[in-house]
Order: C-alpha cells, then sequence, then structure tokens
C-alpha cells in the first residue's frame, strides 16, 4: 500500500510540472496576456523542451552510471513507436490550444481525457474498477468540472471557434499515451527509459514543420525560459512514468486534479487567468473528497488485511 501512496506523491509532482510547462508555453508562444518580443512558433518550442529535456536525463542516468545500451533496447518497438507518435500529435495539439486560450479553458476541455482513461484501463489492461474507485474518479471530475467550468466555454457562443475542438482531441490522443505507457511499464520496462526515449525520438519529429513554415531562431531572451522548460519538461515525464510504474491508472486519475489546481492558480498569477473563486474552492474541496475517499478505502483494505491475517495466525 505504501508503494501505492508513493506513485500518487509522483502523479502530483508531475502535475505540478505539467502545469509549469503550460503557464511557460502560452508565454513562449505569444498567446499570454504579457507581450513577448518575438513569439516561437509551437514546433520550436517542442524541439528546445524536448532536446534540454533529453540532456537533463542523460545527466541523471550518467551521474548514475547507468546509461548504456540497454536503454535503447527493447522487446516492444512497435509499442514504443505508437507512444511516441501519440505523444508527439498529443502535445502538438494541446500547445496549438494554449496559444489559442486561456490556460483554464484548455484544462477544462480536457476532461473528457479521465473518462476515456478509465475506460481504456478497465477494458485494455483488466484493472480493477472497485466502488471506491468509481466514486473517486467521478468526485475528481466533477471538481474539475466546478473549478474550469467548461459549460460555460461550450455555450458562449459568440466566443466558439474551431481551435475549441483541439483540447477535446488532445486529451483523447493522451489518454492512449497513458495506457501505452502503462502497459510498457508492466512489461518491465524502466521510468527513466521511457522518459529518455519519449524525449529523444520526439525532437526530430518536431523539426518536420521547419521545412514547410522556416525557423525562428529563439534570442538570449528566450534562453532561461526554454532551460526552464526543458527542466521542467524531463521532470514531468520522469515522475509521471513513475507515478504509473508504482500504482494502477484508476488509482492514479483522482489525483490528477491537482494539475487542474495548480494550472489555475499559477495562471492567475501569471496572467490573471483563474475561473470564479467560489468555483474553484468548490472544485478543490470536491476533489479532496475524492482523494479522501481513496485514502479512506486504501486504509479499510490495509486494515481488513492485517485482521485476516492475525486471525489466520492465531488459528495456525
Amino acid at each position: 500500500m505504501q508503494k501505492i501512496w508513493h506513485g500518487v506523491f509522483w502523479k502530483i509532482v508531475s502535475c505540478g510540472c505539467f502545469a509549469g510547462i503550460n503557464v511557460l508555453v502560452r508565454f513562449l508562444s505569444g498567446g499570454s496576456p504579457i507581450p513577448i518580443a518575438t513569439p516561437l512558433p509551437i514546433y520550436s518550442i517542442m524541439f528546445f523542451q524536448n532536446i534540454i529535456g533529453v540532456l537533463v536525463i542523460s545527466s541523471w542516468l550518467w551521474q548514475a552510471k547507468t546509461i548504456n545500451t540497454k536503454y535503447l533496447n527493447t522487446t516492444r518497438p512497435w509499442l514504443h513507436l505508437l507512444r511516441i507518435i501519440t505523444a508527439a500529435i498529443g502535445i502538438s495539439l494541446w500547445y496549438i490550444s494554449l496559444r489559442c486560450m486561456p490556460i483554464t479553458q484548455v484544462v477544462a476541455l480536457s476532461l473528457i481525457g479521465p473518462i476515456i482513461t478509465t475506460v481504456g484501463a478497465i477494458v485494455f489492461l483488466k484493472e480493477h474498477f472497485n466502488l471506491q474507485r468509481k466514486i473517486a474518479v467521478f468526485l475528481s471530475i466533477a471538481g474539475g468540472f466546478l473549478i474550469a467550468r467548461p459549460d460555460k466555454t461550450l455555450l458562449h457562443v459568440a466566443g466558439y471557434n474551431w481551435y475549441m475542438l483541439l483540447p477535446l482531441l488532445a486529451a483523447s490522443v493522451f489518454a492512449l499515451e497513458k495506457l501505452l505507457t502503462r502497459k510498457l511499464l508492466a512489461l518491465k520496462e524502466s521510468s527513466a527509459s521511457l522518459a529518455w526515449s519519449l524525449l529523444a525520438f520526439i525532437s526530430p519529429l518536431c523539426l518536420l514543420p521547419v521545412f514547410f513554415y522556416g525557423w525562428v531562431k529563439p534570442d538570449m531572451t528566450h534562453l532561461p525560459w526554454l532551460l526552464l522548460l526543458g527542466v521542467l519538461n524531463a521532470l514531468a515525464h520522469y515522475t509521471f512514468n513513475k507515478a504509473y510504474a508504482l500504482a494502477e491508472v484508476t488509482m492514479l486519475l483522482p489525483f490528477g486534479g491537482a494539475k487542474l489546481i495548480l494550472s489555475a492558480a499559477l495562471s492567475y498569477f501569471a496572467f490573471f487567468e483563474v475561473p470564479k473563486s467560489l468555483d474553484m474552492w468548490l472544485g478543490i474541496t470536491v476533489i479532496a473528497l475524492s482523494t479522501l475517499v481513496l485514502g479512506m478505502s486504501a486504509s479499510f483494505i490495509s486494515r481488513m488485511r492485517l485482521y485476516f491475517s492475525l486471525n489466520q495466525e492465531v488459528q495456525n
């Protein structure tokens, strides 16, 4: 049980990293209220964040003296390839969304993701989905709904544009990537190798749009933000993979609400973009309730196991 809660911890850390990435991408792409002299194209941002991320993870592996050819060897190359392609498509759609819309709206419209991921985890990964997990997932989605209020976004007909479909598509693709990640981790692929291979192989894909749209060279004002973005990217993927190596998808899904809360908080401090305070506090309360449900169920299960083991020892 302690192993599962370690997974929850790493999941929340990854949510914080992804929230920071959302803010930086919105700023660097020129989509934020804060002006930037030379906005960078999405493919350029993706290229630099992945290259820097690869260098960061490689330095960790080198210091740990664990970097060798085993990170290039796998018994499931097609699963890796499919995961890399889905991740590249999902990140592209997500970053374009961040450039065109406020962060809270993008995160709000991605609430379809947990539903798709839950169904996929049950059908394809055969994960156990008990009553407590059902309640927790439902509460986390409801809490996210209250924080970001996607109904206001979708019903605001005057502000409706085609790009509002992008977060929905991105969330669907990310759901597939999560399932593939969990499957590879179940096949004993390491968290570090998954993070390294993803960032390393996405980087060349990011250069393909250069042939069609040209190259925009970053200047010195971009450098510190790109470095921070790369470090956060490496941390986000490493902690994300570590979390799913320790706990099941349906167990971790309710804690994805941390991304909503942290994204809303960071976008408020950076861009003054935040939903109504009452909705946000209600959403936070409901998400906290979902984690409490999981915590109580986990505690109950561990007590029951201890009770039955003690009874068995007494009988013996």
